[in-house]
């Protein structure tokens, strides 16, 4: 069967990239011919922006018009060089290596409306595509509203990031999605919304999940030390996750690494600030603990079989998706709201824990290749 799948895939965020992967190399060793819609809204391009008005010459003549704009020029160069070119470098690299995706670059809905690639399904998802805060949930786009064929369309895993949608968004959002054949989503949140709108939904496993841990190993290179605390701190402002990773470092006597998106953690013994996809499962999977603000950095914790404690993005309403999944798992006591609530559990009882992803697992497989049947 030839599918092309539609989701957040080239955004330089680590959860985003590996999903894409996940759910492609699925369908891919479950033998579908499989590629990635290029898409690329202009409001998602602009990760790096700034760092490349900087290699074509913008800030530098900015400095010539203004003498003393220079050291401001310097620091920001710097800046890129330390926290812009190699991370982006490496995630390119996986991009290429990694995610099979279609030949046309779309940024626009009416590109793919005017330029339809050819599939015998559409798939959307998964990841936070119908979230309405971020504008994806807005965007016809990922709800393959550009395929006429409503039963060459279904979603898997597909996310609105939050508990409920905006009444505003109502009408639109059940237009779109009474376009489906199918719908899956990842939280039971988002079952619930659905169910609201008079629609059926089924709940199903992040993408990440099709694939085994075996499988993600063989991504990996770096070999098993799990002497620090791996710091996640999405927004880089969150005084919980400092206080934990402090407290278990300080108990454990492990030093404190910190994957960093553009600005380093100060208390952290190591910034690591080049990480692609890889890197980050290598870290990942190697780290004694997992603190971290991310639902993918908590995927892969279970994953790995790692010890972890997750915490909600500061100033974000968007908890339901971490909350669900640990719910599931019985590992409801990993998600600290506050430094109060911090007390430390008992190691993870994995067995238990994999018994419950192996069920979900095999049912959210199942679900999905049923799905793609005429």
């Amino acid at each position: 069967m030839k599918i092309k799948t539609i989701t957040c895939h080239d955004v330089y965020n680590y959860g985003a990239s590996l999903q894409a992967y996940a759910l492609l190399h699925f369908l891919n060793i479950s033998g579908h011919n499989v590629e990635i819609i290029d898409y690329l809204p202009n409001k998602n391009r602009r990760r790096y922006d700034y760092f490349r008005l900087a290699s074509t010459g913008f800030l530098r003549k900015v400095a010539d018009l203004c003498p003393f704009s220079e050291p401001f020029l310097a620091l920001w160069q710097n800046r890129w060089e330390i926290f812009g070119r190699k991370r982006k470098l490496n995630f390119d690299k996986f991009k290429c290596e990694y995610l099979k995706c279609t030949e046309l670059k779309y940024t626009t809905f009416s590109d793919l409306k005017n330029n339809k690639p050819s599939a015998d399904f559409f798939v959307a998802g998964s990841d936070q595509i119908w979230n309405v805060s971020y504008g994806n949930g807005l965007d016809p786009a990922f709800y393959c509203a550009f395929e006429d064929d409503c039963n060459k369309r279904i979603s898997y895993a597909a996310s609105f990031g939050s508990s409920t949608i905006p009444e505003e968004s109502v009408d639109f959002i059940k237009k779109m999605l009474s376009g489906f054949k199918a719908i899956s989503v990842r939280e039971t949140s988002g079952v619930k919304i659905i169910n609201s709108l008079g629609l059926d939904a089924f709940h199903v496993l992040d993408p990440v999940f099709l694939l085994e841990k075996e499988v993600w190993s063989t991504l990996c290179r770096k070999s098993e030390n799990k002497n620090y605390v791996l710091v996640y701190d999405f927004l880089h402002n969150d005084p919980t996750i400092e206080y934990v990773a402090k407290q278990l470092a300080k108990k454990y006597k492990l030093k404190i690494v910190s994957l960093n998106d553009f600005k380093p953690l100060l208390y952290a013994d190591e910034n690591v600030n080049n990480a692609g996809p890889i890197e980050f499962l290598e870290y990942v999977k190697n780290a004694g603990y997992v603190i971290s603000s991310s639902f993918h950095a908590t995927a892969f914790s279970v994953i790995f079989s790692r010890e972890f404690y997750t915490f909600p993005l500061v100033g974000h309403g968007n908890s339901a998706r971490m909350e669900d999944f640990l719910g599931m798992l019985g590992l409801s006591d990993r998600f600290i709201h506050s430094e109060d609530s911090f007390v430390e559990s008992s190691d993870i009882d994995y067995k238990q824990v994999d018994q419950i992803i192996n069920e979900k697992r095999n049912l959210s497989r199942n679900w999905l290749l049923d799905q793609l049947k005429y």
